[in-house]
């Protein structure tokens, strides 16, 4: 490429291949070289590099997370792979399109354009390309939970890859066939997938591919309680995560790890795993968040380009039959002078529901994030380290019980806006005990529920109260000399649920300033959740605080809600 300067279709060539070799590694310099690329195609009249070239613009988007800009590129790509009729291009493409919107969770989409590429493939007689479609499919059918639609397009193109003799091919597509058994729940049939797939991947140096398979294998053992044969696959599975750099998988065995040690009453390998596995998880999970949000951002982007682009379109239908229709000039003219009026309203409209939305995502997040902090997590675990130490084996374990069946029900109620209220009251009064351990008995607590609640069939936001509770606990009772109460009590109030956290603590105005600061975060969440049922509900929800002689009490007032 240095030695060739002249601005003709074997630069515009060379610009694209070198671009394809930095798109990984140096994917942000490459963009220079890749506009290069298609505007002498362009110059040239040279259509297939400049679809060429968009395609490789495209891939460089797509690495660096770019989707709506990718998909951009994508689309005038396919316009003129289209107009040259070159089949194989456009397949290629409407593969790549199909790729972001399984990323965006958009199925149908994704569905259809993996299809139009399948279709392509058989055409083209392209067993590569038959795979790789069949494989894509079957990942949208398990993701969307339809399991036996995805094993069987799975086996097909397991039965594809075999005839073409490509390991590789062989061994991510057995490893996709298992997973896709273990979430339906044939454990036995996903064992002995995940085996040869493994011992595939190490036959052909795959580190990847291998560590995911050990991992399940791992997981799956631990389930049906063969813990030696566990802890050998994740510690071989661990062993491999930490050369390749795989930090999700490190997480995935150090928690079946966790399992293996506690179930064979290594206490202390089993709370030095757990700690490793909470460290990793920690970090995949945020990392997850960020990526559902930076998701959900794009998905807003994208529907509001989509609709700027069909109303461009009806703008110009109208625009064209006023052309026409030139006597009636002046009705045409009010006429889109409403219609433009009524759209621009529905456009401002869609746009308040839209960052409505993001505002509900964002603040479950926050409120999330709010629970189970990190203090309470590593004060936890060296209580749990503290028992050991002194040999309290069956009060470390008892808390380690408790611990591990508080975080997997905040986990398992992360993403849901309302749970049973009986739900709620026992992580409450779990949590209570934790602290109460921790605190080394120094904590009592009530919990009063109106006789006319069934806690079963009333819905609550989850983790609303936990702030409030863990203020009392933290910054009232903690620095108190003497034994502290904390006084939970629900009740009903015609249409309208009314939670109070009464405590004896040493109160607000007592701690020189530091729980105002303290509060702020937790009392502008919740207000900010109380807000958003009440737009949604049309209620008059409300957060009080009330300052004691001894004490702060907290009243919540949410619209009662009902699950049946």
């Amino acid at each position: 490429m240095r030695n060739h300067t002249l601005q003709d279709t074997v630069r515009a060539s060379l610009l694209i291949r070198t671009v394809s070799e930095m798109t990984y590694s140096d994917p942000n310099e490459a963009f220079p070289l890749i506009d290069e690329s298609i505007s002498i195609s362009r110059n040239e009249k040279w259509t297939k590099g400049e679809a060429l070239g968009l395609r490789q613009k495209g891939n460089l988007y797509y690495v660096l997370g770019d989707n709506l800009n990718a998909l951009d590129a994508y689309q005038k790509a396919v316009l003129l792979s289209k107009k040259i009729s070159d089949k194989p291009l456009e397949s290629s493409l409407l593969s790549n399109i199909g790729n972001i919107h399984a990323d965006l969770k958009e199925y149908n989409r994704a569905l259809e354009n993996y299809r139009a590429y399948l279709n392509t493939a058989r055409e083209l007689g392209s067993r590569p390309d038959e795979i790789k479609a069949l494989s894509n499919i079957a990942i949208v059918y398990n993701d969307s939970e339809n399991f036996e639609e995805g094993i069987s397009y799975l086996e097909k193109a397991l039965e594809l890859a075999k005839l073409e003799n490509n390991d590789l091919f062989v061994a991510a597509i057995t490893n996709n066939l298992a997973l896709a058994q273990k979430k339906a729940g044939a454990h036995e049939k996903a064992l002995v997938n995940y085996q040869k797939a493994a011992d595939l991947a190490q036959q052909i140096g795959n580190k990847y591919i291998e560590a995911s398979a050990l991992n399940s294998i791992g997981e799956i053992n631990a389930l049906l309680h063969n813990f030696s044969v566990a802890e050998t696959n994740a510690d071989r599975a661990l062993s491999i995560s930490k050369e390749i750099g795989a930090v999700e998988w490190q997480a995935d065995s150090w928690k079946v790890l966790s399992s293996a040690f506690e179930n064979k009453g290594k206490l202390a390998e089993a709370l030095y795993a757990y700690k490793e596995y909470i460290t990793l998880r920690d970090s995949v999970l945020s990392e997850e968040k960020k990526s559902e949000l930076t998701r959900k951002e794009m998905q807003f982007k994208m529907e509001r380009q989509q609709a700027i682009a069909q109303e461009e379109i009806k703008r110009e239908r109208l625009v064209k039959n006023g052309y026409l229709i030139g006597t009636l000039v002046l009705l045409i003219i009010s006429a889109l002078g409403y219609v433009f009026y009524k759209r621009r309203r529905d456009a401002l409209e869609k746009k308040k529901t839209a960052e409505f939305n993001a505002k509900v995502a964002e603040t479950e997040l926050k409120a999330l994030r709010s629970q189970m902090n990190p203090h309470f997590i590593f004060n936890s675990l060296n209580s749990i380290s503290d028992f050991i130490a002194r040999k309290d084996i069956k009060q470390a374990d008892d808390y380690l019980v408790k611990f591990s069946k508080l975080t997997r029900s905040i986990l398992e109620n992360s993403e849901k806006k309302w749970i049973p209220l009986e739900e709620d009251l026992e992580l409450m009064e779990l949590y209570i005990q934790l602290e109460a351990l921790r605190l080394e008995e120094k904590l009592t607590y009530t919990i009063t529920i109106d006789e006319s609640i069934e806690t079963d069939n009333t819905l609550i936001p989850p983790f609303i109260l936990q702030p409030f509770i863990e203020n009392s606990i933290w910054h009232g009772i903690a620095p108190k000399n003497g034994l502290g109460q904390i006084d939970l009590s629900i009740k009903k109030a015609e249409d309208m649920l009314v939670c109070s956290v009464d405590d004896n603590g040493v109160g607000r105005l007592k701690n020189h300033g530091q729980t105002h600061k303290n509060n702020s975060f937790g009392l502008k969440i919740t207000k900010n959740r109380i807000d958003i049922i009440n737009h949604l509900k049309n209620t008059k929800g409300s957060l009080k605080l009330f300052d004691k002689n001894e004490g702060v009490r907290v009243e919540i007032r949410l619209p009662y809600e009902a699950q049946f």
